[in-house]
């Protein structure tokens, strides 16, 4: 509704002429007509006025609904946050640049752009033009928040991704004075909810500080960069060395074999090294390997159609997960990648296995699972 049309129900609530209402505003009746035709609209000095006559506030008066834009808002983060688990990224980039352009100046919205635009640096499908453009606008909102915003989260995000912007432009001194004003690792709120608590709720905070270190570990183990001499850090076949640790930790942790949403990643690292067995030429254990990375997919196909999911094992006993809190790596399927990278050709020399045949058909009946 627009103001002239608010003016005019508002009148005529009250049972007044066009005449009445403007001899109460001083102003001429024709004003008033004006208004209401939506011809012209007040000027700002006689918005106090119109909201004193009528007893309501500029917010009324102007038809600005406060709650509805609030919902909108939350409406766009909990799809971007969806979008992020389900890695469908240039959906959220655009979703949330609209946003923005709606709610200029609502860092809850803004904040979420630099999540999304690192994430978009590792999409292959977009340019390098592309992928530098989104860089700096994320640079740009993150200097946005850190000139303006008060909120501690926000504030941290946008830290982190121009500490990230300044290091891949060269601008070392400028990344590393911002990523000293960071708290320390042991000031994260994972780590300060599990000290603060007492029973139960220390328990739920320490299952999540149990997964928050296992993930950050097993994600870092193997990590490949290059030295000052332009060599890699790791061979391809300590990469591989290193791969079979990952899958040795995951197993002992979970001596029962509840790795629940665990089983995902578990799944991925033994399909690197069955693909690496295979490529040796070591069918047996290649097979071995592969049939153990189909099963986990399976399951954690299963495990995401559950709510939840309950570990038995001893280090993470009675640890209860939510599928809705799981990252995904995209909105397919584990199912429908082990079976994707079962068409590499280090995979050629096993084709003809009945074994690998009958792997092929267990992961079928799950590809078009929405996870």
């Amino acid at each position: 509704m627009s103001i002239g049309a608010t003016i005019k129900q508002l009148r005529l609530s009250k049972k007044l002429t066009q005449e009445e209402l403007a001899a109460n505003l001083g102003i001429t009746s024709k004003a008033v007509s004006q208004w209401e035709c939506d011809r012209t609209s007040p000027d700002i000095s006689q918005i106090p006025a119109l909201c004193n006559f009528f007893q309501i506030s500029a917010d009324e008066l102007l038809n600005i609904n406060l709650q509805k834009f609030e919902e909108e808002k939350q409406t766009i983060i909990r799809r971007t946050l969806e979008l992020l688990r389900i890695n469908r990224l240039k959906e959220c980039w655009q979703m949330l640049q609209e946003g923005i352009a709606k709610y200029p100046n609502d860092y809850s919205v803004m904040k979420w752009l630099p999540v999304c635009g690192a994430r978009m640096q590792n999409l292959s499908d977009i340019t390098k033009k592309e992928k530098a453009s989104i860089s700096r606008q994320c640079a740009e909102y993150c200097k946005r928040i850190l000139d303006g915003c008060t909120d501690d989260f926000a504030r941290h995000i946008a830290v982190e991704h121009l500490c990230f912007y300044y290091a891949e432009n060269g601008e070392t001194n400028k990344a590393e004075e911002l990523a000293m004003k960071m708290p320390f690792m042991s000031s994260g709120h994972e780590f300060l909810l599990f000290r603060i608590y007492k029973g139960s709720k220390k328990n739920e905070a320490a299952q999540i500080l149990k997964t928050v270190l296992l993930t950050l570990f097993i994600r870092n183990l193997g990590l490949n960069y290059k030295l000052e001499s332009g060599e890699l850090l790791y061979s391809e076949d300590e990469l591989h060395a290193l791969n079979e640790k990952k899958i040795a930790i995951v197993e002992l942790l979970f001596e029962n074999g509840d790795y629940g949403f665990n089983s995902g990643g578990l799944s991925h690292f033994y399909e690197l090294s069955a693909r690496r067995y295979a490529s040796e030429g070591n069918t047996k254990k290649a097979l071995s390997y592969l049939e153990k990375s189909v099963r986990l997919a399976i399951d954690f196909v299963k495990n995401l159609q559950k709510n939840t999911f309950t570990h038995t094992s001893l280090y993470f006993k009675g640890m209860t997960m939510q599928s809705k809190s799981v990252m995904l790596g995209s909105d397919d399927n584990q199912a429908k990648q082990i079976l994707q990278n079962m068409e590499r050709k280090e995979y050629d020399t096993l084709r003809d296995s009945d074994i690998f045949k009958n792997l092929s058909k267990e992961l079928e009946p799950y590809i078009d699972i929405k996870v």
